[in-house]
């Protein structure tokens, strides 16, 4: 139950820190609402929330308004974008895709293709080492019989030496 609370743990402090860190945006561009859409004439402004793109259209929202960002406050999109994609690979939560879109479309093809690459790699190496310390035991214990079988599938491919 120990790895149980750890991983809890783990999840809830890179939740918070992410959180924190997109809530605390230094001031940027304000998104500009049609008339209409709040129900009185003019335009109004306010601020634009971060969240992870669901759609294209979010996508290219998030871009424009990230790249103002980059050009105001490169280190810290940096910063940002590195600690949504190590969330996302870290915890394997769908998604990613669009983020590597998103690399492109901030910083180039070139960087956007290196930082993708680096960040993937990372985050599934930190997927890999959290499943490692906290999941082996328990996918053993509630699936021994699939992990026997697998272990004996695998121990009949390899090849003896």
């Amino acid at each position: 139950m120990r790895s149980v609370v750890g991983l809890a743990a783990i999840v809830a402090t890179a939740t918070v820190y992410l959180y924190l860190l997109s809530t605390h945006l230094p001031p940027g561009p304000r998104h500009v609402q049609a008339a209409g859409e709040e129900g009185e004439a003019g335009e109004e402004l306010h601020e634009y929330r971060l969240k992870f793109p669901s759609d294209l259209d979010e996508l290219r929202e998030l871009a424009e308004m990230l790249k103002f960002y980059k050009r105001e406050h490169h280190g810290y999109v940096l910063l940002l974008f590195c600690s949504a994609y190590l969330y996302k690979q870290s915890f394997a939560i769908p998604g990613s895709s669009f983020l590597n879109m998103l690399a492109g479309a901030i910083f180039g093809p070139w960087e956007g293709l290196v930082l993708a690459c680096l960040l993937t790699t990372s985050g599934s190496t930190f997927c890999y080492l959290l499943s490692s310390v906290f999941g082996k035991q328990h996918v053993v214990r509630v699936f021994p019989q699939k992990v026997a079988l697998l272990q004996k599938k695998v121990r009949i491919s390899k090849p003896s030496s």
